[in-house]
């Protein structure tokens, strides 16, 4: 919260001025989504303003999806941990699956024109040609990013309802029931 007041305060508002929050749910770090969520709805609820969840793969592939073609579907890529990676296959129009997977049997399910992007493309570094890579050079959730797929849907009208915005996980996380005894 104090990061996020440090960057109102950069603008000249104050929490008081929001009007409109959009965040990150995932897949991403355990903690880091669920933070971010709790943050979100911290700042929203009170005031009754309208939120939205976007889907970390989606402000991975935003930047890209002008490349997009029936040959050349995107593959958002996102590090999911023990050297897999969780991906979102985008063709024209929608996203169509998602899905974890170690590189390598990623690469068996690539159509030969398939573009890579986001965060995890360095993982991909030495199985596909690296002119298919995008983005594997730099910060890859870039906050523009989130604020152009922010500002056009809630121009439509789009918002996520307080009790749907949860996490997306790549796989379910390791905390569970405990497993009974020998």
């Amino acid at each position: 919260m104090p990061a996020i007041v440090d960057c109102l305060s950069e603008l000249e508002l104050e929490p008081k001025d929001l009007t409109h929050v959009a965040v990150a749910l995932g897949p991403g770090g355990f903690s880091s989504v669920r933070v971010g969520i709790s943050a979100a709805l911290g700042l929203v609820v009170s005031k009754k303003l309208p939120v939205l969840g976007i889907s970390t793969h989606e402000i991975e592939a935003h930047p890209y999806l002008a490349e997009v073609t029936e040959k050349a579907h995107l593959y958002s890529l996102i590090p999911a941990g023990r050297n897999e990676l969780s991906w979102s296959r985008n063709t024209p129009g929608h996203q169509v699956d998602i899905g974890v997977l170690a590189p390598e049997n990623l690469v068996s399910q690539l159509e030969p024109g398939g573009i890579l992007c986001g965060e995890a493309c360095d993982l991909m570094a030495g199985l596909v040609d690296s002119s298919r890579l995008r983005g594997s050079d730099s910060f890859t959730r870039d906050p523009d990013v989130i604020l152009d797929i922010a500002v056009n849907k809630f121009a439509l009208g789009l918002t996520t309802p307080y009790e749907e915005l949860r996490p997306i996980y790549a796989r379910p996380p390791s905390i569970s029931k405990p497993k009974p005894p020998k």
